[in-house]
């Protein structure tokens, strides 16, 4: 499971949209535009999936990265 966070345009903000979604959904996401009221500069900005991304409690191991390490 992840959080659906986009940039606010205005601000370079990265924002929460506060969806959990889990990858396979977001992926199978529509590729429509939907109007979004940002909350760090009160516009409204036209989001798609594309310009999306989920952000994970939990980093996934990235390839040529090797495995995410906690620090103690």
């Amino acid at each position: 499971m992840g959080t659906l966070v986009f940039v606010c345009p205005t601000t370079g903000h990265e924002v929460s949209l506060g969806i959990e979604i889990d990858r396979s959904s977001f992926k199978s996401l529509p590729r429509t535009k939907t109007t979004i009221s940002c909350p760090h500069c009160r516009e409204k900005h036209l989001l798609s999936a594309v310009w999306s991304w989920l952000v994970s409690e939990y980093p996934e191991a990235q390839p040529g990265r090797g495995p995410v390490k906690s620090a103690a």
